[in-house]
């Protein structure tokens, strides 16, 4: 028999995980899958292990010193004639119209299940400070679309994580896109080394 509020195996009226009060799942169809195997967003964030495991990374999310509160405390160390600040704030949207940007890819087979794939790729978000900000579902995975956050060696910019599932596990693809500038200074390589690596390490 399983919890009908976290699918633990249970016996008794309550469920010794989560306390609810007992709801038999006792058919076949009914018992709880290997959310590992799930490619499915919406059914994955809803259960209650997944919901924990990505709000405990999140907790671990540090607050960091982004671009613009760089450049206005460089403007009151040094003083110029004009305001860093306020000069970047004009021509980063100007050399974006002009279609100047930057980022880099990356992709590779993971032999880890793509339900597990999906969840470490959310806690990695989560605690890297990525704000999910759209989910593109496909037949056999999704694209998580995140924010970059600016700081001292970019503006904001964007983080697309493909993940698809594979024979052998899942197929990984990474993408950042930073408009406004030529180079990042490494920041796009060093936030796809953080999340390949958390991917491939986050117990789920």
């Amino acid at each position: 028999m399983f919890c009908s509020n976290c699918g633990a195996k249970i016996s008794g009226k309550f469920c010794s995980e989560c306390g609810e009060p007992v709801t038999v799942l006792d058919t076949p169809e009914s018992q709880p899958t290997d959310w590992t195997q799930e490619f499915n967003y919406e059914k994955l964030v809803s259960l209650p292990k997944v919901k924990e495991m990505i709000a405990k990374h999140s907790s671990m999310s540090k607050k960091t010193v982004s671009g613009e509160e760089f450049l206005a405390i460089a403007d009151k160390i040094i003083p110029l004639p004009i305001s860093l600040e306020k000069l970047t704030s004009v021509a980063q949207p100007i050399s974006a119209r002009l279609g100047i940007k930057t980022g880099k890819e990356r992709s590779q087979n993971l032999t880890i299940p793509i339900g597990t794939a999906i969840v470490s790729a959310l806690c990695s978000l989560a605690r890297h400070g990525q704000v999910l900000q759209q989910v593109h579902q496909f037949e056999d995975g999704c694209l998580l679309e995140s924010t970059l956050p600016s700081d001292m060696w970019s503006f904001a910019g964007t983080l697309y994580v493909t993940l698809r599932k594979t024979q052998s596990g899942t197929r990984m693809d990474c993408a950042t896109h930073i408009e406004g500038q030529f180079f990042d200074w490494g920041k796009s390589n060093r936030c796809i080394d953080e999340l390949f690596a958390d991917i491939q390490s986050t117990p789920a």
